[in-house]
Parts: structure tokens; C-alpha cells; sequence
């Protein structure tokens, strides 16, 4: 099996999981996105956001970067930033 092709299975694999033990699960993340945090990591995939903060989906609105920098020309970022607390209502900026 190639690694694209494992990565997609896992996922597969995760979302029956997820239905078998809460089938309301993917129903409820659809119909809202109200998280309190936008957190701002690093892009370092040893430091996954939702693991290290014990959250689950839709709890956090997540924006990873390298290093986890903050600059007034990285539109990216400000894009986020702007979703987050205007359309998200995200009340914590945490970095």
C-alpha cells in the first residue's frame, strides 16, 4: 500500500469508528462552527493542535504556520484571523 493511499484508509477507517460510537457526530459538525479559541501553532506535525489542548473538532479554529509567527503582511494569517473573530466569534486568540 502507498503512503497516500494508508493516510486515506486511516481516515476512512476513523470516520466509521467515529459513526459507530456517536452517529450524530458529522451531523452536529456540519451544522455549526461556533469555537471559542483561534489558535495559532507551528506547523511542526509532532505538535498537533487538537492533542495537545484536548479538544475535539470544532472546538478550536486552528491556523499553523512556521514558528507560529504573527506579521502584518501575512495575509494568510490575517484572513484567519479576520473568519475567526468576525464570522466564528472566537473570543481567545491563543498562540
Amino acid at each position: 500500500m502507498l503512503p497516500y493511499e494508508k493516510l486515506l484508509a486511516d481516515n476512512k477507517a476513523w470516520a466509521t469508528e467515529q459513526n459507530k460510537i456517536d452517529p450524530d457526530f458529522f451531523k452536529r459538525l456540519a451544522a455549526q462552527q461556533a469555537p471559542q479559541f483561534l489558535w495559532i501553532g507551528c506547523s511542526d506535525s509532532r505538535v498537533p493542535a487538537d492533542k495537545i489542548t484536548g479538544t475535539d473538532p470544532g472546538e478550536i479554529f486552528v491556523h499553523r504556520n512556521l514558528a507560529n509567527l504573527v506579521g502584518n503582511s501575512d495575509i494568510n494569517l490575517l484572513s484567519v484571523f479576520q473568519f475567526a473573530v468576525e464570522f466564528l466569534k472566537a473570543k481567545h486568540i491563543m498562540f
